[in-house]
């Protein structure tokens, strides 16, 4: 029900801002314009007292059958409530759109508008049906707590113990070998204190291997006091620290004060050898662990195991290393299910109940909590029908979701409703971060708090769900998260589902589906009967409908007549016709849509009156133009027109549209012109012209834009840029991609010379012109240099005179993640700028015309082909103020001659797939972090234990890797043979078969 949450936030956000501000001003009846804002005063009042009692109410809704229907009431209503004053909003917005287009000064007055009919009735309506919610709200007693950590006491975790029983060794065995492997090496450069954190969704079995570690009775020699508390969600200091030294001591501790504790703690530890195990740490707060482990320092030697869901926990308390836990494999899932549903008679049991039971088993999601929990209610239920009906119920839902119903419970308020959103999806659905959250902000779901930009903060909500272990994330590239890529594990997906109250749904697989009694988010992702779509009653309650794939038949079995209330539509059209199967007019609410795949040449005109709308997105479309009246859409804030190859002009109109803060062409190959007025476009932040191949000119009013901050265009036959550029003062990201550019305008120096954060990247065939640009600031990326067809050109580039220069890129691709097609190890070029045959150049050369100026601090080398760098790279002169180096696809290098780099903090190395040894000689003592990744051939990484100053060393996806020094906040994934590094004398005697045979190993030892 926490859906609920987000409506009436944006129903108090209407109420307080945009219909006190703009509605109420504009009605032409004075007397009834005052009761209206009466009306709307009691009403926000009655608001704010509901949402107060919201996090009481959802947390105990589960197990309050009068709560969770009051939670239904509730919902009803809100929605009812935001129709009605979003209809309003409307009518407004329709106002002003008809007084811009008149055609007589006088009528282009701000216009006063009619109350509409009804309109005083409705809001006193809702009003008493919000009066009774309230009252109910009394008799229920639900608390006024709005806290999201809040958790009532009766639904707390019991107390975990160290305490292991059978069951819990099954499966995780060699993780608690590897766990013990990385305790114990965490010391080894003679550190007093250490601390290890297992990261893991909740149920995962993190509790469970710490357990086994706790209790290994050849780890425990090396200690001489033991201790496990558990932590739970209260990190009281106080407490925490009575009960570690009441475990020490074995005896009850009367003393109430901080000083005190920690005194006899110091005392109790002093030059002792104690592992402490912390479990289920939910604490964020870096002064209250400071606090806590301040007595830690007397102790000889002092490990700390931390379980935990989030990794910011991880990172205030300075873990080295995290240990991530994995999810069991099916077939040791198999074995945990047998232990707990069939006990000592496993081997008597019937195939058909064996082969039920897989299936069950399968539905957890291999997680260990989940497994436990069904497997425990079957060994109760000995007929095969029992079995039956829970395969194929839903019942097995909660059991699975208690352990991840604390973590649910926990999540700060503003981000439920985001999280559940995401159950209408159907299973591994693989998200895409930037696309979900302009769906959250089309419901409502992002509260800005009067910030303008809703896309950073919804970011930042999807960042902060991944952190809490409730996005798995499949990779992020880069810090933004715009290109943050997630699944939802099943479990995850059904908690989901569970807490939204099944208001999400998704039409997927072979079932008949089971609408809810209250539908409001709907995904299709298959074809659809006529008999299988919703009744019109639950249509008229919608408020997103996305059909995933190109379900063309399924569009005529939906009544989209009734669907009023959509706030999101997402349609894949194939050969259906666009204005047969849809009318727009009805949908006076829509906020987000987008429209793929059709065949429709036009787009209908009556989509220019959806003056809410705020996201449209036109995709592989066949149509030849757009309605000339585009510019009504005055709420629209993006604008996404992709893959039109028949558009060949835009609406003069559409430079009428003020709120606008993007604008998207993306392979529009018959685009001639942008519109002359463009410069209208007040609002706008960020414009996009990519692969628009006839575009030759941009226009000159385009210099007028002073918001905006990203100017990307790729435009082959791109001739030049408007003069006045330098008028750009808010341009952060300048991207020019074309073979005709030959210089930009002189202007630009005029951004140059002001402090900013300007990116210039540029891809063309010709850079000398960059001599102009000495005072460049910020970061400079040059890509595509596999095009640059003249050493001498590059040679007058001349980047060692830019001494304001901080961020270089040399990138021989078009983008920093497209280095597969460029597997030579040699790419020769014979290109010159009249696209003939000419002189042929390595990388190498043309990285040596690219030395930059001393002053460089950061240097990103993406796709480079030689086998060796160039003299001046890695040169302690040349390169004396380098604090971070990125190698990202460079497939030839097998050497890094960075050693003697006294001021290199960060090292990214990444799919360089020669590369077999990183060694001492490589990595200068400066170093603070280092991150390898996806580098095939890598063997061995040594000489890190001698880099004092390093603080994290993330090492992933290398398979042949053997040997690992274990130093700072290290943390290996995927990486199958790695061991730690070890003596040389070892080495002498290890087998080495098993790495490549051209190697000269005598020669490395």
């Amino acid at each position: 029900m926490a859906l609920i949450s987000g409506v009436i936030s944006n129903l108090l956000s209407l109420g307080a801002t945009w219909f006190r501000r703009h509605l109420v001003p504009a009605l032409s009846d004075e007397v009834e314009s005052h009761q209206i804002e009466t009306e709307l005063k009691g009403f926000m009042r009655m608001l704010e007292q509901i949402k107060s009692t919201l996090y009481d109410a959802e947390t105990r809704e589960i197990r309050d059958l009068s709560v969770k229907l009051w939670l239904t009431e509730l919902k009803r209503v809100a929605y009812d409530a935001e129709d009605v004053l979003d209809e309003y909003r409307y009518e407004v917005l329709r106002a002003q759109v008809e007084a811009r287009d008149a055609s007589s000064p006088d009528s282009r007055k701000r216009k006063l508008i009619r109350v509409p009919d009804g309109m005083l009735h409705q809001i006193r309506q809702i009003r008493s049906k919000f009066s009774e919610i309230v009252k109910a709200r009394i008799t229920l007693r639900l608390t006024e707590e709005d806290g999201p950590w809040h958790c009532n006491s009766d639904q707390q975790i019991p107390p975990t113990t160290h305490l292991v029983v059978d069951s819990d060794i099954i499966g995780r065995e060699m993780e608690k070998k590897d766990l013990i492997d990385v305790l114990s090496s965490a010391n080894h450069d003679g550190k007093i204190i250490s601390v290890v954190t297992i990261v893991g969704t909740g149920g995962i079995g993190k509790t469970t291997l710490a357990k086994l570690v706790y209790n290994d009775q050849r780890y425990q020699q090396k200690f001489d006091k033991f201790v496990w508390v558990c932590v739970s969600q209260d990190f009281n200091v106080q407490r925490l620290t009575r009960e570690v030294l009441e475990s020490i001591t074995g005896e009850s501790c009367g003393l109430t004060n901080l000083s005190a504790l920690q005194e006899r703690m110091k005392e109790e530890i002093s030059n002792k050898r104690v592992f402490l195990v912390l479990d289920d740490v939910w604490n964020e707060n870096r002064i209250l662990w400071e606090l806590f482990q301040a007595p830690f320092k007397s102790a000889s030697l002092m490990n700390t195991l931390v379980t935990t869901r989030n990794e910011p926990v991880a990172r205030i308390m300075q873990t080295v290393p995290t240990f991530y836990i994995s999810y069991m494999s099916e077939e040791q899932s198999w074995q945990l299910f047998q232990h707990y549903a069939f006990g000592e008679a496993t081997q008597n049991m019937s195939l058909n109940f064996v082969e039920i039971g897989k299936q069950i088993m399968k539905k957890c999601g291999l997680l260990p909590l989940a497994i436990k929990s069904i497997a425990s209610l079957l060994r109760h239920e000995p007929k095969e029908e029992s079995w039956r009906e829970i395969l194929e119920s839903e019942l097995w839902e909660s059991g699975a979701s208690n352990a991840l119903q604390i973590s649910y419970a926990r999540l700060p308020t503003y981000l439920k409703p985001c999280f559940l959103y995401c159950s209408m999806f159907p299973r591994d659905y693989c998200y895409n971060a930037e696309k979900l959250v302009k769906l959250w902000i089309s419901q409502g779901y992002v509260q800005t708090n009067g910030l303008k930009n809703a896309e950073k903060i919804g970011l930042k909500y999807a960042k902060q769900l991944s952190q809490r272990s409730f996005f798995q994330g499949q990779y992020i590239l880069d810090e933004r998260m715009e290109n943050f890529m997630f699944t939802l594990h099943d479990m995850i997906h059904d908690l989901a589902q569970f807490n939204s109250g099944h208001a999400c749904y998704s039409i997927e697989g072979a079932m008949v589906p089971k609408f809810p009694a209250k539908l409001y988010h709907l995904s299709v992702n298959r074809w659809v009967k006529p008999e299988e779509t919703p009744p019109p009653c639950k249509f008229a309650t919608l408020r997103s409908l996305i059909i995933i794939g190109n379900w063309v038949n399924s569009l005529s079995a939906f009544d989209f007549s009734k669907a009023q209330n959509l706030r999101t539509l997402r349609l894949r059209l194939g050969h259906a016709d666009l204005e047969s199967h849809f009318s727009f007019a009805n949908l006076k609410h829509l906020r987000h849509l987008s429209i793929g795949d059709g065949y429709s040449k036009r787009l209908p005109e009556c989509i220019c009156s959806l003056y809410n709308l705020q996201y449209l997105d036109l995709k592989d479309c066949s149509m030849i133009e757009l309605p000339e009246c585009i510019g009504n859409l005055v709420s629209l804030e993006e604008l996404t027109i992709e893959d039109c190859s028949d558009l060949e002009v835009l609406p003069v109109s559409l430079c009428q549209l003020k709120a606008l803060r993007n604008l998207n062409l993306k392979s529009l190959f018959g685009l001639k012109e942008l519109p002359p007025d463009i410069g209208n476009l007040v609002s706008l932040e960020k414009l996009i012209s990519f692969r628009c191949q006839k575009l030759r000119v941009l226009p000159v009013s385009l210099c007028q834009l002073k918001f905006l901050q990203e100017l990307n265009v790729e435009c082959s036959k791109l001739e030049k840029l408007p003069p006045d550029m330098g008028n750009l003062t808010n341009l952060q990201l300048l991207y020019i991609s074309s073979e005709n550019i030959s210089s930009l305008p002189p202007s630009l120096n005029k951004i140059i010379r002001i402090p900013t954060e300007l990116r210039m990247e540029l891809g063309c065939r010709r850079i000398g012109w960059l001599k102009d640009f000495v005072d460049l600031e910020g970061k400079l990326e040059l890509l595509k240099l596999c095009h640059v067809g003249c050493l001498e050109d590059v040679h007058c580039a001349n980047l060692a005179s830019m001494h304001n220069l901080q961020h270089l890129t040399l990138s021989w691709t078009d983008d920093d993640f497209d280095c597969e097609y460029y597997e030579e190890k040699e790419v020769r070029l014979s290109i010159n700028s009249d696209g003939a045959a000419s002189c042929e150049f390595d990388h190498c050369s043309l990285m040596d015309m690219l030395q930059p100026h001393p002053n460089l601090k950061e240097l990103k080398i993406c796709s480079y082909g030689s086998l060796t760098f160039p003299d001046w790279f890695g040169n302690p002169t040349i390169c004396r103020s380098l604090e971070t180096i990125t190698l990202y696809g460079c497939k030839s290098i097998t050497f890094l001659p960075l050693g003697r780099l006294e001021k290199l903090k960060h090292l990214h190395i990444s799919k360089c797939s020669s590369l077999q040894f990183i060694e001492e000689q490589s990595l200068p003592l400066a170093l603070e972090q280092i991150k390898i990744d996806d580098c095939e051939s890598l063997i061995a990484v040594t000489g890190i234990r001698r880099l004092k100053s390093l603080v994290k060393f993330h090492i992933a996806d290398c398979r042949n890797l053997h040997w690992l020094d274990f130093c700072g906040d290290t943390v290996v994934s995927r990486c199958p043979k790695v061991r730690e590094y070890r003596p040389i004398f070892e080495l002498l005697y290890y087998d080495y078969s098993c790495l490549h045979q051209d190697i000269d190993y005598k020669e490395w030892l």
